[in-house]
């Protein structure tokens, strides 16, 4: 499994830094919808599950949306002992931190996805977890906003060590469908026990 990359070796900078900032809501959204499914597998590891109304962000610079495919995740790997920090739990940023895994998995580990987004860098990809992060902010989903703390970590050398890293044998995975004789599009419909179901609210309903 290929783990968010809030990385467990910053934890120093980021009490130190950015646990005591604001966030980051100035600069560009982009477009964020769809439905957030999140099923647990074992103890702090998870299932994201495509849907049919399927979690989507468009950047503002893409003009094509990034749409994740069922992948193993851990939502944001936060250090734990940050856990109890509002703002900086692993779900804080649920939508980005999926978002982020599957830009991940789509460079390392050659998942399908629209030429655009298989040629999104690493750079790109912290600019796009900010984005999501944004959106989520002007949706009036986020009660505590560590933004700027959370992607202090997405850019740093140990993160971008991973994106440059050879996936392992394990961190390619992809999560089997518990009822594969059902079509694709069956799958997606089925209601299923999950730890997180979540529709993004259109921003003529956000507060």
């Amino acid at each position: 499994m290929i783990r968010s990359r809030i990385v467990r070796t910053l934890a120093a900078l980021l009490c130190l830094g950015g646990c005591v900032s604001g966030g980051s809501t100035a600069g560009p959204t982009g477009i964020l919808q769809g439905r957030v499914l999140v099923e647990w597998n074992r103890e702090d590891a998870f299932i994201y599950r495509r849907t049919a109304n399927a979690l989507s962000f468009q950047p503002s610079f893409l003009t094509v949306p990034i749409v994740p495919e069922d992948m193993y995740t851990d939502g944001g790997s936060v250090p734990r002992i940050l856990w109890g920090v509002p703002g900086l739990s692993p779900w804080g940023l649920g939508p980005a931190y999926i978002i982020h895994d599957w830009l991940f998995e789509v460079h390392r580990c050659g998942r399908d996805a629209p030429p655009e987004v298989k040629a999104i860098t690493f750079e790109q990809s912290a600019d796009i977890l900010e984005e999501v992060a944004r959106s989520l902010a002007a949706a009036g989903l986020m009660r505590n906003d560590r933004t700027e703390a959370v992607v202090l970590a997405v850019r740093s050398r140990y993160a971008r060590d991973i994106w440059d890293r050879p996936a392992g044998k394990d961190d390619c995975a992809v999560p089997p469908f518990p009822d594969v004789e059902k079509s694709l599009d069956a799958r997606r419909s089925v209601a299923r026990p999950a730890v997180i179901d979540f529709t993004i609210p259109s921003p003529a309903a956000s507060p």
